[in-house]
């Protein structure tokens, strides 16, 4: 069984595999808010596997976010 901080991790390096957002920066804050709000309310493992299958509509938000 995976916990909050290991999803956490996995999620954001899905997540920022172009690189895009920069600790601190307001995207990061932004998803690292919304993500940790998603593994509270699925569990850390359904909120990982909700960002895998979707994925790319995320990061299309975050590229109009770090712009």
């Amino acid at each position: 069984m995976m916990d909050k901080s290991n999803a956490m991790i996995k999620i954001m390096t899905i997540l920022n595999e172009d690189g895009l957002m920069i600790p601190g920066g307001r995207a990061h804050r932004i998803v690292t808010e919304y993500m940790n709000f998603k593994i509270d309310r699925m569990g850390p493992e359904e909120a990982l596997k909700d960002v895998r299958h979707t994925k790319e509509h995320l990061v299309a938000q975050i590229h109009q976010m770090a712009m």
